[in-house]
C-alpha cells in the first residue's frame, strides 16, 4: 500500500488523540504545511515516493 504523507500524518495524529494527546497545535500546523505545500505546486512532496525533475 502506497501511502501518502498527509494520509501518515494523519493517521498519527489520530492515534496520539486516542491516546490522550492534545494535538491541537500539531494539526494547525500541519494544516498550514499541506495548504503552503498545495499552493506551491509541490505535488511530488505529497507522496511518499516522488519522481525526480525529468520524470525517473
Amino acid at each position: 500500500m502506497e501511502r501518502k504523507w498527509p494520509d501518515l500524518c494523519e493517521t498519527l495524529l489520530g492515534k496520539l488523540e486516542a491516546a490522550g494527546v492534545d494535538t491541537t497545535a500539531e494539526r494547525g500546523e500541519f494544516a498550514v504545511l499541506y495548504a503552503e505545500c498545495c499552493a506551491g505546486g509541490c505535488g511530488k512532496a505529497l507522496s511518499r515516493k516522488g519522481k525526480k525533475e525529468n520524470g525517473n
